[in-house]
């Protein structure tokens, strides 16, 4: 009898981890996504800020500022008018790590197109 409750308690607690740490990976990859779309908008904004030729270096250079204010990691990529960004993070587990993982990594993806205005 008592060898049944000890399974059913580490399967319980098995699941408890996975429902709460699947939590933290979605919260983690919705902030990935959210953090990578703005950093591009950032981005979009400035790549064509000092006139109407594309500078990718003051598109890169917005994201890098973003990302570093929202205190994460990314990549960006400028073509032609359009900025990708691609952002890493990992959260800490809070019941995984009983089973030694120690932090889950996500990566998010965002894009934006700068629009030019008529002026006129």
């Amino acid at each position: 009898m008592s060898l049944v409750l000890l399974l059913c308690a580490v399967a319980l607690l098995v699941v408890l981890g996975l429902v709460v740490d699947g939590g933290t990976k979605a919260q983690a990859l919705d902030r990935a996504n959210r953090v990578a779309m703005e950093a591009a908008g950032a981005g979009a904004q400035a790549i064509t800020a000092g006139g109407g030729d594309v500078n990718a270096a003051a598109a890169d250079a917005a994201v890098q500022n973003y990302l570093a204010a929202e205190g994460v990691s990314g990549d960006t990529q400028v073509h032609d008018n359009r900025v990708d960004v691609t952002v890493s993070l990992s959260e800490p587990t809070k019941m995984l790590s009983m089973v030694g993982i120690d932090e889950i990594t996500v990566t998010g993806d965002g894009y934006a197109t700068a629009i030019y205005g008529l002026e006129g």
